[in-house]
């Protein structure tokens, strides 16, 4: 009988963990689920093996079966601060807040650094005082990351983002600085950079190098487009109103979500968000902050702060902006933060009634049609999907033109990235050229009248 040919090396531990995580990475943790398994069938007892399954567990919404087996991991190693840590995403997952928060803080007792269990906690306290602490300790905790070794991409970003979330917008800016060298991805550092000089009200330095991060090109498209789900946006804002209205606040619709439901009754397909309005208390009744951090299903920003004017939050997927309107002498003010310049518009007075729009009932500014005019001009009954309003709205109010041209400059990569020249062109067609540095109005000016498609396959340049 012939010899067989020996047959190919079985995938061994190594093989299958780095599948696993290039699984979850890209979003697919049924998969990542399966080669964990095998890892744990290739290291019987291996406690960070059967971590990494648990956590997978997690990603595949099976909250009770990632709970058992941090549990039964802790009950081995009750010192492991990455299960402490597993375990509170696990309760907290299955509606224990106060047992998940229990977990987070054991994590942190054994392993001070551990940034995103200090970053879990600050998403799920009730407490303001303990979410603003624990705010600071994970930006302590990725700062002394970045300082042992030369940090990742993902890891100067999450580093930067925590720390702009602490209000250290300086600290940030020179932690960019002592890894200028580092990041392979040259937009990816100005961009980055952008959004922190943004952050701390200074547009001009903020445009400008977010002008030097816009991609030369189109990028791939993605296979599947994510697509706003109407229906899904109106349960969440039927959530989020029921809630307000709980806390003793009177929300109303607001912006594209106004337009949308004064148009045709509902969300409108081709948004990216709802928007909801709501007028400044005059009294101490909890704000929008406090309900939300005190709500057991709702995820505050780390940025946030109560007496914010803008909140932005992602409730059941859908992401949401709340905008805290203000008093002003000629009617009512509102925008994206304090800093003078940033984003912001200007309403004449108006009221707020009740209106049914199908099963549901919500306030709308009384009469909506002069508010939906000066967020979307005179024409805002005719469709026009490349306009924004806070790059062109007539109701902009002492908005540095420079916050403006950051802000179309960082959509228009967004939409580059994925692919969208067309949009993107829309975008920067909209940034404005009077009050800007002659050297960035000059950039702008100099940009591609379109971006073309790329082709499938054709190289990204």
């Amino acid at each position: 009988m012939a010899d067989e040919p020996p047959s190919a090396p079985l995938p061994d531990w190594d093989w299958h963990m780095r599948a696993a995580r290039l699984h979850i990475r890209e979003g697919r943790p049924a998969a990542a689920l399966e080669a964990l398994e095998a890892c744990g069938r290739l290291r019987p007892g291996h406690v960070p093996t059967q971590i990494a399954h648990a956590s997978a567990l997690l990603r595949c919404n099976q909250p009770g079966s990632a709970l058992e087996q941090f549990e039964r991991i802790l009950s081995i190693e009750p010192c492991n601060a990455a299960a402490h840590h597993g375990a509170g995403l696990a309760l907290h997952a299955c509606g224990d807040r106060a047992g998940a928060l229990d977990a987070l803080r054991r994590a942190v007792s054994l392993k001070p650094d551990a940034w995103e269990s200090w970053q879990s906690i600050a998403d799920i306290t009730p407490d303001e005082a303990e979410r603003s602490g624990a705010v600071q300790a994970a930006a302590r905790g990725l700062v002394a990351l970045c300082e042992r070794k030369a940090p990742s991409l993902n890891m100067l970003r999450q580093a930067v983002r925590a720390l702009v979330c602490a209000g250290r917008g300086t600290a940030a800016l020179d932690l960019l600085r002592s890894w200028s060298d580092c990041p392979e991805d040259h937009s990816f550092a100005q961009s980055l950079m952008a959004g922190v000089y943004y952050s701390i009200g200074q547009f001009e330095a903020a445009a400008r190098h977010q002008a030097l991060a816009l991609p030369e090109a189109p990028g791939q498209p993605p296979a599947v487009r994510p697509a706003f789900a109407p229906a899904r946006a109106l349960a969440t804002l039927v959530k989020l109103v029921s809630i307000f209205e709980g806390g003793g606040l009177q929300p109303f619709l607001a912006a594209g979500t106004l337009l949308g439901f004064i148009r045709q009754g509902g969300p409108l397909a081709h948004d990216r968000d709802i928007d909801i309005g709501l007028m400044r208390a005059n009294t101490d009744a909890a704000g929008p902050v406090d309900l939300i951090r005190a709500h057991p299903d709702l995820i505050l920003s780390r940025s946030a702060r109560p007496g914010d004017r803008y909140v932005g939050l992602t409730v059941d997927g859908i992401a949401t902006d709340v905008f805290i309107f203000d008093l002003h002498p000629n009617g009512f003010v509102c925008g994206f933060s304090d800093l003078p310049g940033d984003i912001q518009w200007r309403h004449q007075p108006f009221g707020l009634r009740q209106v049914r729009f199908g099963e549901h009932v919500f306030r709308i500014p009384d009469p909506p049609a002069p508010y939906l005019a000066e967020c979307y001009g005179p024409d805002w009954q005719v469709p026009d999907r490349g306009f924004a309003s806070a790059l062109s709205a007539p109701g902009l109010y002492q908005t540095d033109p420079h916050a403006v041209a950051y802000l179309a400059l960082s959509r228009a990569r967004k939409c580059l990235l994925a692919g969208d020249g067309t949009k993107a062109h829309a975008l920067l067609r909209q940034c404005p050229q009077a009050g800007l540095a002659p050297s960035l109005a000059g950039k702008l000016a100099g940009y591609p009248a379109t971006y073309p498609a790329r082709q499938p396959g054709e190289p990204i340049r």
